[in-house]
């Protein structure tokens, strides 16, 4: 016998196979050719009877969603009379209750609670990677924005105002007295000068060391300016 591809799909379809063919005695097979081997079901006794028991066992191989096997129903019809030259007729068709999710015909608003599910799973998932990627990027964007030459950062990358406190870090561990030297285009009469020279020597005395302004100095502008703002 050829081998076919299923031509039917759904329980009812086989049970209407079945009761519209003249025998009552059937065999089903796995594959698409009726080798005994691979004999799966047989039964033997009245029509009737004979549905309910070919209902359950189509149930029960639906039931396995995981099986996606080709199943061949053979129904046999007893011989008109008897001798050698009356055979038994044989009518066959092949069917597949299961199939793999590429392979089903997607029908609108027809969705099955599983695959609602898995959708459901799906959407979160995404939903879930696209907020990490957003994170990932905002942070990507504040480690890469550009360092801003203001504020104490820019003071303290000025190399005069680096030799600077060196200076006076030296005179202040050697305890001799302040003597600001002058720096390029600062007065030493400038108010300011003498303010922030000031407060760098008291900033020093409650503890303040040249490794802590070299960490300030090692910052980023966004983070100093957060720093900064925080006094």
């Amino acid at each position: 016998m050829a081998a076919f591809r299923p031509e039917l799909f759904t329980v009812e379809e086989v049970l209407n196979f079945y009761s519209q063919t003249e025998g009552n005695e059937y065999k089903i097979f796995a594959g698409t050719s009726p080798n005994d081997a691979y004999k799966r079901y047989h039964y033997e006794g009245e029509k009737e009877i004979g549905i309910q028991e070919l209902a359950a066992a189509l149930t029960q191989l639906r039931g396995n969603t995981e099986n996606y096997n080709p199943y061949l129903i053979q129904v046999i019809t007893p011989p008109k009379g008897k001798g050698k030259a009356f055979q038994p007729s044989l009518t066959s068709i092949t069917f597949q209750l299961n199939r793999p999710a590429a392979y089903m015909p997607m029908q609108q608003g027809m969705i099955g609670g599983r695959s609602e599910m898995l959708l459901e799973k799906l959407v979160e998932q995404n939903q879930m990677l696209i907020s990490r990627v957003s994170a990932l990027e905002a942070d990507n964007e504040i480690e890469e924005e550009p360092e801003q030459e203001e504020g104490l950062a820019g003071i303290l990358k000025n190399p005069e105002i680096q030799s600077m406190l060196i200076g006076a870090i030296g005179r202040f561990i050697s305890g001799q007295p302040t003597q600001p030297a002058a720096i390029a285009g600062i007065p030493k009469t400038d108010i300011e000068y003498s303010e922030a020279v000031e407060i760098l020597e008291s900033l020093m005395s409650k503890g303040v060391t040249i490794e802590h302004l070299r960490a300030l100095n090692k910052m980023s502008g966004v983070k100093l300016n957060s720093l900064l703002l925080m006094l």
